[in-house]
C-alpha cells in the first residue's frame, strides 16, 4: 500500500496533533480505571484532596484554558502562513505545516482538553479521581510552557535570515545523504564484476503528468532483477514530466502486466515536493532570492543572504560530487536501475542564470555574485570552474547592457577571480577589433 500521502505538511497538520491528542485523552481513561480498581495508599498523601463541584471547577477553567490556547495557537500558525506567503515564499507554507513545534503544541493543547473533559465526566458525589485530576494540573503546567516556547519559535519562523539558515541545513543534509548513498553503492559493488548494460530500446511512458518525487528503488530493481533487464530513469527528481513522455528505458522489452509495475512504483506529484530535497530547497532559495529583488520587495540583503548560502551549499557539493547518475545493483552485483541526478554544474545553472538575470540594475547584488563566483573558483574543481567563467562574463554583460558607470562596473570585475578577468579582457580586445 502507497502511504506517501501521509508525508505531505497539511496530512501531518491534522494527523500527528490527532494522534497526540487522543492519546493523551486517552490516558484520563487509564488513570481513572486504575484509581477505581487498585488501591493508591501508598501516594494518597501526594494526590490533591478535592470537592467534587471544586474539582469540576478546576477540570472546566484547564479544558476551556487549553481550548483559548489551541485556537490562539492555530490563529498564530495562520497569520505566520499568510506573512510567509506574501513576503517570503508561497512554497514555504510546506515547512511551516512540517514544523514539528506547531505539530506537538496543538497535540497538546487539545490533547489537555480532551483530558480534561474526560477526566470531569467521571466525577461524581461519592468519587473524585485524584490521580487523574493531579494529571490535568501537570498537563495544564505543561501547556504554559508549551505556549511559550511556541510563540519563540514562532517569532523565528519569520525571521528571514533564520529560515534561509534552517533551509541551507536540510540542503547541506541532503548533499551530504545523496554522497554518502553514491559511496554506499560504490563499496557494494567493490569485488563483483557485472556486465555493462545494453542498448536502453524499450520505451515507459510517465503515464499521467506531473513532477518526478520518490521512487520505490528497491521494488524497481527486484522487478529488474526478476526480467533480467536494466532500468534507466530518463528524468531527474523534482522535474515535470508530460504523460506521454518517456520516463523509463529498459534494455529489452517487457511485458504490459511488468510496466505498469514499474509505473506503479515511481510517483508523479501534481505539485513539487520535498522528495527530492536538494532541487527542492535550492528551487525555494532560488525563490525567495527573486522575490526579493522583486521591485514590489526590494530587498537586496535577503537576496544576497541567498546567494552566500547557496554558495556554501555548491562549494560543499562540487567537493563531492561523483557523477551524474546513481547505479543500483541486484545482490549479484549486476546493475539494474540507473537514477539521474543534478550534477553541481546543473544546479549552479539552475540557480545562478536567473539571479544573474535578476541583478542586472544592481550593483550591491552583481557584487555579491562576483564573490560567489570567486569563492567557488577557489574550491572547485576545472570543470566547475569553467563553468562559472562563463556566468562570470555574462554577469558582466548584463551589467554592460543595463548602461552601469563604467567605474561600478569595474568595482564588480575586481572582485571575479582571474581566470574570468582575462576572458573578460579577451573579450574585450576581440570587441575592439
Amino acid at each position: 500500500m502507497n502511504l506517501n500521502f501521509l508525508r505531505h505538511p497539511f496530512v501531518m497538520l491534522q494527523t500527528v496533533p490527532a494522534g497526540i491528542a487522543l492519546s493523551v485523552g486517552a490516558a484520563s481513561l487509564v488513570f481513572v480505571y486504575l484509581e477505581k480498581f487498585l488501591i493508591f495508599d501508598a501516594f494518597a498523601a501526594f494526590l490533591p484532596e478535592l470537592a467534587p463541584e471544586t474539582a469540576r471547577t478546576v477540570l472546566a477553567v484547564i479544558a476551556g484554558g487549553a481550548m483559548s490556547a489551541l485556537t490562539l495557537t492555530y490563529s498564530i500558525v495562520l497569520v505566520v502562513f499568510a506573512l510567509a506567503a506574501g513576503n517570503l515564499a508561497p512554497r514555504m507554507l510546506k515547512r511551516f505545516t512540517s514544523d514539528i513545534v506547531n505539530q506537538v503544541t496543538a497535540g497538546v493543547f487539545g490533547g489537555t482538553f480532551l483530558y480534561a473533559l474526560l477526566t470531569a465526566s467521571f466525577v461524581e458525589a461519592d468519587f473524585v479521581p485524584r490521580a487523574a485530576l493531579l494529571g490535568a494540573e501537570i498537563l495544564a503546567t505543561l501547556c504554559v510552557m508549551q505556549l511559550i516556547y511556541f510563540v519563540r519559535n514562532v517569532s523565528e519562523s519569520v525571521a528571514i535570515d533564520d529560515e534561509i539558515a534552517a533551509i541551507t541545513r536540510n540542503l547541506k543534509s541532503a548533499i551530504e545523504a545523496r554522497w554518502r548513498r553514491n559511496e554506499q553503492e560504490k563499496e557494494d559493488a567493490v569485488g563483483k564484476e557485472s556486465e555493462a548494460p545494453g542498448d536502453f530500446t524499450f520505451e515507459i511512458i510517465a503515464g499521467k503528468p506531473g513532477y518526478l518525487g520518490s521512487l520505490d528503488e528497491d521494488k524497481l530493481i527486484a522487478i529488474a532483477a526478476e526480467q533480467d533487464v536494466t532500468l534507466e530513469v530518463q528524468k531527474a527528481r523534482g522535474v515535470y514530466t508530460l504523460g506521454e513522455e518517456v520516463m523509463v528505458k529498459a534494455t529489452k522489452e517487457l511485458d504490459e502486466e511488468t510496466v505498469e509495475a514499474i509505473q506503479k512504483r515511481i510517483s508523479i506529484r501534481p505539485s513539487r515536493s520535498s522528495d527530492s530535497p536538494v532541487e527542492f530547497s535550492v528551487n525555494l532559495l532560488l525563490e525567495i532570492a527573486l522575490r526579493a529583488l522583486s521591485p514590489g520587495v526590494n530587498d537586496t540583503f535577503t537576496a544576497i543572504a541567498t546567494v552566500d548560502s547557496l554558495s556554501d551549499v555548491f562549494s560543499q557539493a562540487a567537493a563531492q560530487e561523483n557523477g551524474s547518475s546513481l547505479v543500483h545493483r541486484d545482490k549479484e552485483g549486476n546493475i539494474r536501475l540507473l537514477v539521474p541526478e543534478l550534477s553541481i554544474e546543473n544546479l549552479i545553472n539552475q540557480a545562478f542564470h536567473p539571479l544573474r538575470q535578476a541583478s542586472g540594475n544592481n550593483i550591491l547584488m552583481a557584487i555579491c555574485l562576483a564573490r560567489a563566483y570567486a569563492r567557488l573558483c577557489a574550491t572547485c574543481s576545472r570543470g566547475v570552474q569553467n563553468r562559472l567563467k562563463e556566468h562570470g562574463l555574462l554577469l558582466i554583460r548584463e551589467l554592460e547592457r543595463a548602461g552601469h558607470l563604467p567605474d561600478d562596473i569595474e568595482s564588480v570585475i575586481e572582485i571575479l577571480p582571474p581566470e574570468i578577468r582575462k576572458a573578460n579582457r579577451e573579450r574585450q580586445d576581440k570587441k575592439k577589433k
